[in-house]
């Protein structure tokens, strides 16, 4: 089995990895570089997550970096500022998928924890997977915080993951936290998705570790 896995420089999709890695699949990374939103610090930080998690598997990891923050821009521009993180996500997913069919992957797999951030409460999850047809595995959806915590610093990879670094500049003051499925379709109408999808695969930068 093959996954995609959305890879951050935080704490918790480094350990969802993991977890997949331990069932034996084998995983591609993908990794959403939002810059100039942020500075290089996180794309460089996922860089080493990425090397240590194929240290642990013992095997070479690919890993996808797609310029996100140009998604990213294009959406505060022309959107409803409170849909951001879910427009962000389905725009995330798409990407994965389409890399997925590249890759002849299984499903995409992401570090995602039920009700942790505005984006990951049941109605909004179910809206941003909505996006794709392929499955999406939450390896962490019911995870204490703690519990994933405690992984990390077993693999090694929470020491990295607190690194110095830069959190996301586009999350709005007031994200919906319960959206529907229309007003979600209204805002998104308001962008080329298509286009956006295929410009940021077209320019991946494309690197393999381990």
């Amino acid at each position: 089995m093959k996954g995609i896995l959305l890879l951050s420089s935080g704490i918790d999709s480094p350990v969802a990895g993991y977890l997949m890695l331990k069932r034996g699949v084998e995983i591609v990374a993908l990794h959403m570089d939002n810059q100039p939103l942020v500075n290089a610090l996180p794309k460089e930080k996922t860089i080493k997550l990425a090397k240590k998690l194929a240290e642990l598997s013992g095997r070479e990891i690919k890993i996808y970096i797609v310029n996100h923050g140009r998604n990213q821009v294009e959406m505060i521009r022309n959107t409803e500022r409170k849909y951001q993180c879910i427009l962000c996500r389905r725009m995330m997913l798409r990407i994965a998928e389409k890399i997925a069919e590249k890759e002849n992957a299984d499903f995409i797999v992401t570090g995602e924890n039920l009700a942790q951030v505005a984006s990951q409460t049941l109605k909004n999850m179910a809206n941003e997977e909505s996006a794709v047809q392929m499955p999406v595995l939450r390896p962490l959806l019911c995870y204490d915080k703690v519990d994933t915590i405690k992984i990390a610093r077993e693999i090694g990879t929470y020491e990295i993951s607190i690194e110095a670094g830069m959190c996301c500049a586009a999350v709005p003051k007031n994200p919906a936290t319960q959206s529907k499925k229309e007003s979600v379709a209204r805002e998104e109408a308001k962008l080329d998705v298509d286009a956006m999808t295929e410009n940021a695969i077209k320019e991946a930068e494309i690197i393999a570790v381990g």
